[in-house]
């Protein structure tokens, strides 16, 4: 038989806000890593290196906290799959 997760609301609201989050965890970065290295560039004699470097640098940084979401959010599954189906620990 297979488990019927519980659907609380409280539930409903930290995966609605996990979604939500992911944008502005993939966003953040890569703007941040921008507007920061223009700034470099600007007070530097570099043209656009600097700009270049930090939006990878922060594509790899949104990217890894996705990473880091997804894996925390699997591991909850788990968790909860375990919860629901305690094995029988009678001896």
């Amino acid at each position: 038989m297979k488990s019927k997760e519980k659907t609380t609301p409280k539930n409903l609201w930290r995966q609605g806000i996990t979604l939500t989050s992911l944008g502005w965890q993939l966003a953040l970065p890569i703007v941040g890593g921008a507007l920061l290295g223009y700034q470099l560039d600007q007070s530097s004699t570099n043209q656009t290196i600097y700009t270049f470097l930090f939006i990878l640098f922060g594509i790899f940084i949104g990217y890894y906290n996705i990473y880091k979401v997804a894996e925390l959010e699997w591991l909850r599954t788990i968790v909860a799959k375990r919860q629901s189906y305690p094995e029988d620990q009678s001896q």
